[in-house]
């Protein structure tokens, strides 16, 4: 997408028509597409990236589905059936990786964009830029998202065809729901990384940490009841916790329950407020940390 430009014949100065109507605001939704767009186009520009966002997050979460054929054989175990109410740990767990690529997404993309672009050296340029920073992240959010959501539906489908597991697809509509919902509450999650990042500046070790405690907290390969009980309520505030439970119920039973699914939203709700209103206030505080000091452009 291109900016107009005006040319002032007795300057020869250039001016942007943008930077003429430029007002401060909230938002930015024409500089949140074109930093989408400019991080679509830097990943498509590499095919090999398509078979590696497909492939590669089901040679990450293959293993703990053949180590539970390995154990407890190509169905159940009555535990397991007695503990999380399903019958097949294969379609419980598969649903739950399709869900939580998502979370992943977000921990190591969204959040480490700022430091790609230290690395490429254009942190500071797009920092003096007159957008609101919100607006930068949002677009590179909506990029990841895209991208995750062609590796996601991959997995689904590749590892449907494996394990031959099926789902309610009559129940697409509200899973979409559910899972927009989450995607929006983990934005606010994202935004508070990529505040870290600016302030710790190298995000291996923080993400690393992030994501493993995500991972262990989220109903991925082993139902909530699994967990102590201190770290069930730690769970709840996950917003992949909350989703995975109610998409897997849809997808699995192909049952619409109406209560539950309002219930399951309005917690939804609430830990999307809460992450958009931490995340943000986390980001603009390590953006003013790192302003006073002059070290945004350091390593």
């Amino acid at each position: 997408m291109t900016i107009p430009k005006v040319v002032h014949e007795d300057s020869g100065a250039v001016e942007s028509i943008y930077l003429r109507s430029f007002k401060p605001r909230l938002m930015d939704w024409q500089a949140a597409q074109v930093f989408a767009m400019k991080n679509l186009r830097i990943a498509i520009r590499y095919p090999a990236n398509f078979l590696i966002w497909g492939i590669l997050p089901l040679l990450w979460y293959a293993p703990y589905i053949l180590m539970m054929i390995a154990i407890a054989g190509p169905g159940t175990s009555q535990h397991f059936t007695e503990l999380s109410g399903f019958q097949d740990f294969v379609t419980f767990s598969i649903i739950a990786v399709f869900v939580y690529q998502y979370v992943d997404k977000s921990i190591w993309s969204v959040g480490n964009n700022f430091r790609w672009e230290q690395f490429s050296g254009t942190l500071e340029p797009l920092f003096v830029t007159p957008v609101p920073r919100i607006s930068i992240l949002v677009g590179a959010a909506f990029s990841d998202t895209l991208q995750c959501t062609f590796s996601a539906c991959v997995l689904l489908v590749i590892s449907s065809m494996l394990f031959g597991v099926t789902y309610a697809f009559t129940m697409v509509a509200p899973i979409v729901v559910m899972l927009t919902m989450m995607v929006f509450a983990l934005y606010g999650f994202s935004f508070l990384i990529a505040g870290l990042i600016l302030v710790f500046k190298d995000p291996s070790v923080l993400t690393e940490l992030i994501s493993n405690i995500t991972y262990v907290l989220s109903p991925i390969t082993y139902p909530i009841q699994a967990l102590p009980s201190a770290a069930r309520y730690a769970a709840v505030l996950v917003p992949s916790t909350v989703a995975i439970i109610t998409i897997r119920e849809l997808a699995i039973t192909g049952l619409f329950e109406p209560i539950s699914f309002f219930q399951a939203s309005i917690l939804m709700l609430v830990l999307i407020i809460g992450f958009w209103t931490i995340g943000i206030l986390a980001f603009r505080w390590g953006e003013n940390w790192t302003k006073e000091r002059g070290s945004m452009g350091g390593f």
